[in-house]
Parts: C-alpha cells; structure tokens; sequence
C-alpha cells in the first residue's frame, strides 16, 4: 500500500512539474568516475596503514610500510591511467584545461570534479549546480519563534563536496578575491560553514 502510495506521489510530481528526463553519464564519464573513485579508495587505505603504524608492534611496522608504498604506487598508476583517459577525449581535455585555470584547481581535483559534474552543460544556473553539490544554504526555521543558523543543506553528491574541500580552503588563503568576499560576507553577519570548520562561510 505505501509502495503504490510513493508511485502516486512520484506520478503527480512528474505531472506537475514535468522534470527532464533522467540521461546516465556517458561512457568516458563512468570510466573517469571509476579512476577517481578508486583513487579515494586507495588514498582511505593509506590513510588507514598510516594510522596503524603508530599502534602496531615493531614487528609488524615493516609489513605496513611495504604495503604503504605499493599502495602509493597504485595511486602514480591510476593518476597517470585517468589523466590519459582525459586526454583521449577532446571534450574532458578541453573542461578539464578550464578547471585548471581556476584559482586552488590542481590537475587531480579538476578531474575529479569533471568526474563528478559530468559537464556544466547539464547545469541551466550555477545555484542548480551547487544544490547538485549539496553546498547552497539552507535556514533553520520553525514559523516565526524558532530561527536557527543557516547551514549547508548537505543535500547532493557527497563525493563533488569532498572534492572541492581542499580547493576551497586553497582559494581563501591564495585568492585575493575569494578571500575578499569570504571577509565581506563575515563582516555582513554570516556565520561560518561547518563544511569547511572556521575556514568558509555559508
């Protein structure tokens, strides 16, 4: 009954507001995602070796330290495999070359953002993008008494969040506008995002 419920539901949203409809990824993006993808399942594993290094036995360090640099060599072969991918085609080169001339874009977050993003194209606004990202704000808000701070809704692909952590901290520091803008909209009142600790605002 709740499953015919949800369909009903689904079917009058559909009817209302006629969405586009759904187009999966093209083959050259799912490839880059499966490069990308396992780059950040590579990098959580020497992360988690690393850790162990400091509460392992002396006896076992050795075995972690030789998994850690087969680990790093895996992480050479898959960049260079991905970079390659984006080569051998002229619409990823030409998206990935525009990224890199972003302030805090090196040529490893550029791909995984394209990885994740797919093509800009696909965005009508840049407020449609980022609630893709799942970083537009939202109010915390309960009728005309409760009024909380504004946070990042969260809502959207948690991987292109991930990705634009580190650029985003890089452009505050490097970029004289970003950094400008950040402390304009501070002074105007804003409070600071959780997504980035106390290095971004909402």
């Amino acid at each position: 009954m709740a499953l015919t419920t949800g369909f009903r539901i689904i079917a009058q949203f559909c009817q209302a507001l006629k969405p586009a409809a759904w187009e999966p990824s093209s083959e050259e993006i799912q490839s880059l995602q499966t490069y990308t993808r396992r780059l950040q399942a590579l990098e959580g594993m020497i992360a988690q070796e690393r850790n162990r290094l400091h509460v392992t036995s002396q006896e076992l360090q050795a075995d972690l330290e030789e998994h850690i640099q087969f680990l790093e060599a895996q992480v050479q072969s898959v960049k260079k495999r991905l970079l390659e991918h984006i080569q051998a085609h002229d619409h990823l080169q030409q998206q990935h070359q525009r990224l890199t001339t972003i302030p805090g874009l090196g040529k490893d977050s550029a791909a995984r953002l394209l990885a994740e993003i797919g093509s800009v194209e696909h965005f009508p606004s840049a407020r449609q993008l980022a609630a893709f990202a799942g970083v537009t704000p939202q109010e915390r808000q309960s009728g005309t008494s409760v009024r909380g701070k504004t946070r990042l809704c969260k809502i959207g692909n948690p991987r292109l969040r991930k990705a634009l952590y580190f650029p985003a901290l890089s452009m505050i520091r490097c970029c004289p506008q970003i950094k400008l803008f950040r402390e304009r909209l501070l002074a105007a009142g804003r409070t600071r995002c959780r997504w980035l600790g106390r290095s971004c605002t909402s």
